[in-house]
């Protein structure tokens, strides 16, 4: 990308909220011997972020800051002052990465929120992971990785196509591995005296069943919510984002592995499935790729 360079008049809110966004999103202050010039950080990409006592700022570099100025904004109300987190209920939110990917694993992860975590990351834009560049998922991600309260399950291809084979049904894989995350994340708490007064997924099937029927002893015991657009619940979004990031960082190792770059999505994966198979053979398919997608047939037909 080629040097961009932004500039806005903030609100005296949004310059107080300005220094913690930036802060929580890895930049670091930089000092500068300037009367102009009321804060200045950087980042590990090279950015830098100028805030002048005129209240204008002005973001540079070789990125894309509109995320962040969209952090900055949200940050204050409609009427400009600084929003302040709403109390929620504790509470298990739910939600799975990979399921589209014809590459890579499936990652299935709950996220335990309660108002102390909501207020830790209130800065950092958490939302629904498909509307977030993987730069910023993976930066998110080193800020939030350390917290105890989320629960992973990595299904690698090898293991995801076994039990497609053996359940003969996407919907019933999702509902074991939604459930087993559950019990795991009701089972830690439960150990460690937090409550937990409900569970809310993403609802990825029809069949509201599904997952109910899965369901272990404790998470039968807990109020269960699901519903599409699940990511509009805060513990839902950050379990995405958290999937995410774990789903990236297992294709990095695919990719070291293998020496080989491989697509994420299904759309344009054909050319990258033909070249894999020609350097490693079909068999090796099973282990980096959901072959139970149409994908595979013609990713075998159009490589002999």
């Amino acid at each position: 990308m080629s040097q961009q360079t932004i500039s806005l008049k903030l609100t005296q809110e949004e310059v107080d909220s300005l220094k913690d966004i930036l802060t929580k999103n890895g930049w670091k202050e930089e000092n500068i011997n300037n009367e102009y010039v009321a804060l200045r950080m950087k980042n590990d990409n090279g950015s830098v972020c100028t805030l002048y006592t005129s209240m204008k700022v002005v973001f540079q570099g070789r990125e894309d800051f509109q995320e962040l100025i969209k952090l900055v904004k949200d940050s204050t109300d409609n009427e400009g002052k600084r929003k302040v987190p709403v109390e929620i209920i504790p509470h298990l939110g739910v939600d799975e990465v990979g399921k589209g990917d014809y590459f890579g694993p499936l990652v299935v992860v709950a996220c335990f929120v309660n108002d102390k975590f909501l207020r830790d990351i209130e800065l950092l834009g958490v939302g629904d992971s498909k509307k977030i560049s993987d730069n910023r998922i993976r930066g998110i991600y080193e800020e939030i990785k350390d917290y105890p309260y989320y629960y992973v399950s990595i299904v690698n291809p090898k293991e995801y196509n076994r039990q497609i084979k053996e359940l003969k049904n996407v919907s019933i894989l999702l509902a074991k591995q939604h459930s087993k995350v559950i019990e795991m994340g009701l089972e830690d708490l439960a150990e460690k005296g937090i409550e937990c007064k409900e569970v809310v997924i993403d609802q990825f099937s029809s069949r509201k069943s599904r997952v109910i029927n899965e369901l272990g002893s404790l998470g039968k015991k807990i109020k269960f919510i699901q519903f599409h657009r699940g990511e509009s619940d805060i513990a839902v979004a950050c379990a995405s984002v958290i999937a995410r990031a774990i789903f990236l960082q297992e294709l990095d190792k695919m990719n070291e592995e293998y020496y080989f770059t491989f697509p994420k999505g299904a759309s344009n994966v054909i050319e990258a499935g033909r070249e894999f198979v020609k350097k490693n053979g079909v068999g090796e398919l099973e282990n980096v790729a959901k072959t139970s997608f149409k994908t595979t047939k013609k990713v075998i037909q159009d490589s002999f």
